[in-house]
C-alpha cells in the first residue's frame, strides 16, 4: 500500500466524518462526501487498495458530483473510469519529505499551535463546522497570528511514522508574509516532535505560490497525481 496514499485518506476521512461529512471504503477506495462543503477535496475517492473497482465506488456515491484521484500504480484504472463517463480534471502533484529540521521562514505573523476552532475556522474562510478537526486524536492545528486577528492556518495528521499536512489557507488580506512557509515549518517541527519520519502533502500542477513553499519547505516531488471527474 502507498503510504502518502492512505495517511492522506485517513486525515481527509476524519476531517469529513468530524464535521458531518459521510466516508467509507468502497471498490478499494476510501470515499468521503461532504454536503456542507461542494470542494473536490471532500469529495472524492483515493484508492488505496492491491486492486481498484471504479464501478464499486460510483455506486457509493450514488449519483452525488465527485472526483477520483489516482495515485501511482493503478495500471488501467484510468480506462475504468472513462468507460464509466469519469473524464479527467487535472491533476495534482505529490510530495514527501523526511522529518529533517525545517528551514528557516521568516515572517512578521506569530505561529502558534491552536485548540481554538472558533479561530482555526475564521482562518480558513469556511464553514465553523469544518474546524472540528480542532482538538481531534491525530491532529495538531496551528494558526498564524497578526495581533488578535488570525491570519492563516495548516493542519498536521499524524499516524505512527506517517504524517501529512494540509489545510493550508491564507486570508486574502494578509497574503505576502510568510504564512504558509512559517506554518509550514511549525508542522514539521512538531511531527518531528511525535516521531513521524516520512510527511506527505500536494498541491495543484503549475509553479504557484503553494507549489513554492512546498519546496522551500524541503519536500521533493513523488509524483503526479491525475483526478477525474464524475459524470454526475
Amino acid at each position: 500500500m502507498n503510504a502518502l496514499e492512505r495517511v492522506e485518506a485517513q486525515a481527509v476521512r476524519d476531517a469529513v466524518v468530524l464535521s458531518g461529512g459521510e466516508a467509507a471504503t468502497a471498490g478499494g477506495a476510501v470515499c468521503f462526501a461532504h454536503p456542507l462543503a461542494p470542494l473536490p477535496e471532500l469529495n472524492r475517492a483515493i484508492p488505496i487498495g492491491a486492486t481498484v473497482d471504479a464501478a464499486a465506488i460510483a455506486a457509493w456515491f450514488a449519483g452525488r458530483p465527485h472526483f477520483v484521484s489516482v495515485g501511482a500504480g493503478y495500471l488501467g484504472l484510468d480506462a475504468q473510469l472513462a468507460a464509466l463517463g469519469y473524464t479527467p480534471a487535472g491533476a495534482w502533484l505529490k510530495f514527501r519529505r523526511s522529518t529533517e529540521p525545517a528551514p528557516a521562514a521568516p515572517t512578521d505573523l506569530d505561529v502558534e499551535e491552536t485548540i481554538d476552532p472558533k479561530a482555526f475556522a475564521v482562518a480558513t474562510g469556511l464553514d465553523a463546522r469544518l474546524a472540528a478537526i480542532v482538538g481531534a486524536p491525530g491532529w495538531t492545528c496551528f494558526v498564524a497570528w497578526d495581533g488578535d486577528q488570525p491570519a492563516g492556518c495548516g493542519a498536521l495528521y499524524a499516524d505512527g511514522e506517517t504524517g501529512w499536512v494540509g489545510v493550508g489557507m491564507t486570508r486574502p488580506e494578509f497574503r505576502g508574509r510568510g504564512a504558509q512557509s512559517a506554518i509550514l515549518a511549525a508542522r514539521i517541527e512538531k511531527a518531528r516532535a511525535l516521531g513521524v519520519r516520512e510527511l506527505a502533502t500536494e498541491t495543484g500542477e503549475g509553479d504557484g505560490p503553494s507549489h513554492r513553499n512546498i519546496l522551500r519547505a524541503g519536500f521533493s516531488e513523488a509524483y503526479t497525481r491525475p483526478n477525474w471527474r464524475s459524470p454526475a
